[in-house]
């Protein structure tokens, strides 16, 4: 059995008691950081484990895939999303959205700057260089409610400039 001698047992309460009483180094022009309810600071960034769920490099999954041009007045079918056809008729109208980014024919991009996320819409800056054109565009793709896909490239101006897409039928 272990015996503790009174006065250290006095002198380790002593200490423990001064640690608790001492007066705050703070001073009063010092202003103090906000604390969000998950501990991060009051910064406006989202909580650590929510950025690490959401990938934040990557397209929401409920976005990829494979979306036509809603210039048909109708959802697209196998032939409208086949852009291997003689008649090349689809080419520049099937958009992939993969993990990473987006491919439109001879256009595409990959995120580089992410500025909102979540399930159902993406807001990013997206390296959209081509040959030796070095570009970049930041742009919106939002789910709809009614399942369509919404593309907004918007302008320097401010100006939007929205296309919608239909979700191409699954390959059997």
């Amino acid at each position: 059995m272990i015996a503790f001698k009174p006065a250290a047992c006095a002198a380790l309460a002593a200490l423990l008691l001064a640690g608790c009483s001492e007066a705050s180094d703070t001073s009063e022009d010092e202003t103090s950081i906000p604390v969000e309810p998950d501990g991060g600071i009051g910064d406006g960034a989202p909580p650590l484990d929510e950025v690490q769920a959401q990938g934040r490099s990557g397209m929401p999954p409920a976005l990829r895939g494979e979306w036509r041009e809603d210039d048909l007045g109708r959802a697209p079918t196998m032939e409208d999303c086949d852009q291997t056809s003689d008649t090349n008729r689809n080419f520049g109208k099937v958009m992939t959205v993969s993990a990473n980014g987006f491919s439109l024919f001879e256009q595409g991009g990959t995120i580089v700057e992410l500025h909102d996320r979540s399930e159902s819409k993406i807001v990013a800056t997206f390296d959209t260089s081509y040959a030796d054109e070095i570009a970049s565009e930041r742009m919106e793709f939002a789910l709809q409610p009614d399942g369509s896909l919404t593309v907004d490239r918007g302008d320097d101006a401010g100006i939007p400039s929205m296309k919608r897409f239909r979700p191409c039928p699954e390959m059997p």
